[in-house]
């Protein structure tokens, strides 16, 4: 059957003309809940949407001032006018440009005053303002032109922010209680999601899902956390009123209202995850392949804490998630440490729950937000150079 035929490394399903037969969605109702189950792509093997891997725009080649110049660029943002907004890390700074690419302005620099930041984590376009989330939970409002609007706190352990629509802010917060003396062995947080007024004013937290998977781990030379093999995790997106979460061990979607209540579940199943003990072999060696000063070696701390973490029997389905403005659901298949040589592939669901199929994204490029024709995101190139680019979507 369709569903469970897979090529080993990536899990994607191929279809033959005897499956053909088959509906492309089947939907029923559980207590409440539409459950949609994507039976095959409607693509096939081919792809139908295309991005074009030359740039419409490159915030790196449009200016030649110190405004062009970017290290650790956390977000890329398009406003309502067009223009671009972006948090710069390496200058702690939000910077504005317009949809030609010039250099319109820029709020910030390191500090803690305001209209300063210390660790920028993320810009989230309300209207015309921009929320920008420090690490500390502060988040400072920009209006228009860039001018500092007001500022408010959120919980420390928020991670992202998202507009619901009629003034309505949702955050994800960590939830690490219970795990400061937890050692040697695998955790995964949960994530509150909570409703803020655009203030900064609670209004109450509307559920808790998983988030990510990690390793503690506790030597008598080191002490942490680090990456799990494979690990697991959990993304929100929203859009209007919808929320969306997904958490990566099957591929599957939740849709939720404002309140927090699931209306609507988009899945796949049966799509194939399993790994072999060859996968993860060339994973664990992966995570001890890192890049270390010259004539030094991998800490015997490290090399015990990959050693000991746990092998899954199966992979994410996918690592990131972004809706775009059609409702359409977009999965960026999972790649693990030792996979990166291959294609960059992100897969789309319809907003009304039809598997489509997968887009390829040029590589070196990481995805920041997707409009209906265009790609927002950051290319590197191959000196490592930084490149905030906006790609051309074809949907055919």
């Amino acid at each position: 059957m369709c569903p469970v035929a897979l090529l080993l490394l990536g899990g994607a399903i191929s279809c033959t003309e005897e499956d053909s037969g088959l509906p492309l969605v089947t939907q029923r109702d559980s207590a409440g809940i539409r459950i949609v189950e994507a039976m095959r792509p409607l693509w096939g093997d081919s792809t139908r949407w295309h991005i074009n891997p030359d740039p419409v725009l490159d915030l790196t080649l449009s200016g030649v001032s110190p405004a062009h110049e970017f290290f650790r660029v956390r977000s890329l943002k398009q406003r309502p006018d067009g223009s671009l907004v972006l948090a710069e890390r390496g200058s702690d700074q939000i910077r504005r440009y317009s949809r030609e690419g010039v250099f319109l302005g820029a709020l910030g620099g390191p500090g803690q005053g305001p209209g300063e930041f210390r660790n920028l984590q993320q810009v989230e376009i309300v209207a015309d303002s921009a929320f920008v989330l420090d690490y500390d939970g502060r988040v400072t409002v920009m209006g228009p032109d860039m001018e500092l609007s007001r500022i408010f706190h959120v919980p420390h352990q928020v991670s992202d922010i998202h507009f619901l629509g009629e003034r309505m802010l949702l955050a994800e917060s960590f939830i690490w209680e219970g795990l400061d003396e937890v050692a040697n062995q695998l955790i995964r947080p949960s994530v509150a999601l909570v409703r803020f007024n655009p203030d900064g004013t609670l209004i109450d937290s509307i559920g808790v899902r998983p988030g990510r998977e990690s390793y503690m781990f506790s030597y008598e030379d080191n002490a942490g956390d680090g990456p799990a093999l494979f690990g697991k995790g959990g993304q929100v997106a929203a859009l209007g009123r919808k929320i969306f979460y997904g958490s990566s061990d099957l591929m599957q979607v939740e849709e939720l209202d404002p309140a927090g209540t699931i209306t609507r579940i988009l899945r796949i199943p049966g799509y194939g995850l399993d790994l072999t003990d060859a996968q993860v072999a060339a994973e664990r060696a992966a995570h001890l392949d890192v890049e270390l000063p010259l004539g030094m070696a991998v800490p015997p701390w490290m090399r015990r804490m990959v050693e000991a973490l746990p092998a899954p029997a199966t992979r994410p389905a996918y690592n990131e998630m972004h809706v775009d403005p059609s409702g359409a659901v977009w999965l960026e298949l999972y790649r693990g440490r030792s996979e990166q040589d291959r294609p960059q592939e992100w897969l789309v669901l319809d907003a009304d729950g039809t598997w489509l199929g997968t887009v390829e994204v040029p590589d070196r490029f990481r995805v920041t937000d997707i409009m209906l024709e265009s790609v927002l995101g950051i290319w590197r190139d191959e000196l490592d150079v930084e490149h905030p680019q906006v790609l051309r979507l074809t949907r055919n």
